[in-house]
């Protein structure tokens, strides 16, 4: 899109396909995480805990949210927290790091790939 007010002269936006099923929220980007027993919170509850790990704890994936069916899902409009703050005005650093771990309890995935809970309530992630 043409904005000459925006760097460059032009304004990007990303398009999706529409998602089918119904829109559910699994986590978000302030520390709220879906307590559901149900495989697609477990797993995306997981992946931003492997997120973390993967990343030598420097980033996580959050606000993780989409729609599917028993057998496929489909992230949308995921956040990224860094502690070098890279990802833009909704990235919370270190803190939105603490408040994910601060409401996530390890579940059988998290087991199941190796991924140790963080005790970030009595010391805060580094």
């Amino acid at each position: 899109l043409k904005a000459p007010g925006c760097p460059g002269g032009f304004r990007y936006l990303a398009v999706e396909d529409r998602l089918e099923g119904k829109y559910e929220k699994w986590n978000n980007n302030d520390g709220f995480v879906n307590q559901s027993d149900c495989l697609k919170c477990q797993v995306a509850q997981a992946f931003s805990h492997f997120s973390y790990k993967s990343s030598e704890k420097q980033e996580m994936v959050v606000d993780i949210q989409g729609s599917g069916n028993s057998s496929t899902c489909m992230y949308t409009d995921p956040q990224v927290h860094s502690v070098g703050k890279e990802f833009g005005r909704a990235d919370r650093r270190i803190s939105g790091i603490n408040k994910f771990f601060a409401s996530h309890k390890c579940n059988f995935i998290c087991r199941e790939i190796g991924l140790q809970p963080i005790p970030c309530c009595k010391k805060r992630v580094k």
